[in-house]
């Protein structure tokens, strides 16, 4: 090896990092531009995509509205006519134990605002149970889901044996009337003590006692 070879400056090795540059300061002009983040703008919606979920929903209501007012119509009459069914079992249970005789809705009950907290027969016992739940015996008229209920005499004994109700009735009818026909319901229904339900598909007020031509339910 020859002296100059010896004197040959050293490439530098491919690991060797780079020199660092010093920092340099600005003394003068503007301000570095910052580094800000990168923000997309969120999108909203269009007029388009508006009229169509709204006309979406249009339809959705249009179809759920219909229905959920049939069901409680359906609702609201089947309730009217299971009161009915429960007026007619109660009076005919209360007659057995008073000379055959009906009595207004409140007399049939004790447990209630308006049962006066005693049965309508004389010494009727304190322990027996009652003849009618407070829901249904009530003064008429009231309102109870969507009907109009009304207990309408249809004549009074001349005489009253004094162990039975003074106040007891040779007939009558319940009536259940819907309070907002075609909203609260459609047909109209009638009780009466022989034991059956009578019924008018437009929702008119039944007269009692009902008219032959009325039409038989149950």
């Amino acid at each position: 090896m020859n002296r100059s070879d010896s004197l040959r400056p050293v490439p530098d090795s491919p690991m060797k990092s780079p020199p660092s540059r010093p920092v340099t300061h600005r003394t003068g002009g503007p301000p570095a531009p910052s580094v800000r983040p990168c923000f997309r703008a969120a999108a909203g919606f269009t007029l388009i995509e508006l009229l169509i979920v709204i006309a979406i929903i249009g339809v959705i209501a249009g179809i759920a509205i219909p229905q959920l007012l049939r069901a409680r119509l359906s609702a609201n009459e089947a309730q009217a006519i299971g009161d009915s069914r429960a007026v007619i079992a109660a009076q005919q249970t209360y007659a057995a134990s008073n000379c055959g005789f009906f009595a207004d809705l409140t007399n049939l009950c004790r447990n209630g605002a308006d049962c006066g907290g005693t049965i309508g027969i004389p010494d009727y016992p304190d322990a027996a149970p009652e003849f009618i739940g407070a829901d249904l015996g009530r003064t008429s008229p009231y309102v109870k889901s969507g009907y109009n209920r009304t207990l309408a005499p249809n004549g009074t004994p001349t005489s009253v044996p004094v162990h039975c109700d003074p106040d007891s009735l040779l007939d009558y009818c319940y009536h259940s009337e819907p309070a907002d026909v075609g909203r609260t319901g459609v047909r109209s229904f009638s009780a009466t003590s022989a034991g059956a339900i009578y019924n008018d598909p437009t929702g008119a007020p039944i007269a009692c006692p009902v008219p032959a031509e009325t039409a038989f339910l149950e």
